[in-house]
């Protein structure tokens, strides 16, 4: 799907590289400061811990002021799973004498979900023909069609709907602006398409007529998944964060997903089911293996579960099949999967 690899934008342990401000001449103090900080760096937080900023020891220091993720917070706090959540949160420190600031950090600390992800596995339970030129980015279910939006340039950005089972649509848009379609669903009434670098989203009513273009909100770096949950839509870009706004795109909140070992980025197209998140994975570990599907919760970006989908691709027949793409799910609780370029669209009984 994506022409270039973002670069992952998690950090499991960061190299003790800080920024540092030392206004005074206490070497036993930098050190002291250097000493506080490596410990919080290099441990694993779960949801529940506290971390704390001594400054008694600290020579000739009277008061510290902390800031995580550019808010400030007490120098004793709690990760409470809410204004400090899983993932990677920045740090800034600055230390006083009196009212003069006479040292700073910033470095980075990670907060971990508290169990690992569990293995699941499914059963094929059916499969149906995919036309094959459909270059899958976004895909949804529902009475009985598949909504489908496309990517790649020169006219193949689309959005289709067409019975489960044929090959052929019932209703097409071919966006006219050259841009590289994304993700797609539908939100009271109206379908929103995400494109890929283009910064634009499309809003379409029922019957393909496009209604509005927003601007990319500033908070995605890349448009890849984009589903529905409740009153808000929930984007991915890429990463390990799943972004979450209104149907007019204004920003409400981030999770990032992480289990009890390790963040998983390279979210791409999402679906949401039964109260849960369930992402395609388009690498893994910036390795070419894309055959994962992982199960989020919308809360907090716990990750719950994962599948291993690797032989699905070779039960497809088109030799031109790209990565595994698109997540929909029929009202007996199946999943119905595809891909790039695939001719099959398989549905799977999830085993937990």
């Amino acid at each position: 799907m994506k022409k270039y690899i973002i670069a992952a934008s998690f950090c499991v342990t960061l190299s003790a590289v800080f920024l540092s401000s030392c206004k005074d001449s206490s070497g036993k103090t930098n050190a002291a400061i250097t000493e506080i900080v490596s410990k919080i760096e290099q441990n694993k937080y779960k949801i529940g811990d506290k971390i704390d900023i001594p400054i008694s020891d600290l020579e000739g220091i009277t008061k510290v002021i902390v800031a995580v993720d550019e808010q400030e917070v007490p120098a004793n706090f709690t990760i409470d799973g809410k204004t400090i959540g899983l993932g990677n949160h920045t740090v800034n420190l600055k230390f006083f004498k009196g009212e003069e600031e006479t040292n700073s950090r910033d470095f980075t600390f990670v907060v971990y979900a508290n169990e690992p992800a569990a293995q699941w596995s499914y059963e094929i339970v059916g499969s149906y023909p995919h036309n094959p030129d459909y270059f899958t980015q976004g895909f949804y279910y529902k009475n009985g069609n598949i909504f489908e939006g496309t990517g790649l340039r020169q006219g193949k950005t689309r959005l289709i709907e067409y019975k489960l089972g044929a090959t052929e649509p019932t209703r097409l848009y071919q966006i006219k602006d050259d841009v590289f379609g994304e993700g797609i669903t539908e939100f009271d009434g109206f379908i929103y398409q995400l494109t890929w670098q283009d910064r634009v989203v499309y809003k379409y009513d029922l019957n393909f007529n496009q209604v509005q273009k927003f601007e990319m909100p500033s908070q995605i770096i890349e448009g890849w998944g984009i589903t529905k949950i409740g009153d808000e839509l929930a984007i991915t870009e890429g990463s390990q964060r799943i972004h979450f706004f209104d149907k007019d795109l204004k920003y409400l909140r981030t999770v990032q997903a992480f289990d009890s070992v390790q963040p998983y980025s390279y979210l791409n197209e999402i679906e949401y089911h039964d109260g849960l998140i369930y992402a395609n994975v388009y690498l893994k570990s910036g390795h070419a293996d894309n055959s994962n599907i992982v199960v989020i919760d919308p809360k907090t970006g716990a990750v719950k579960a994962e599948f291993n989908m690797a032989e699905l691709k070779a039960k497809q027949g088109n030799p031109q099949a790209q990565e595994f793409n698109g997540i929909a799910f029929k009202e007996n609780g199946n999943m119905l999967v595809t891909g790039k370029l695939w001719d099959k669209i398989f549905e799977i009984k999830i085993k937990k």
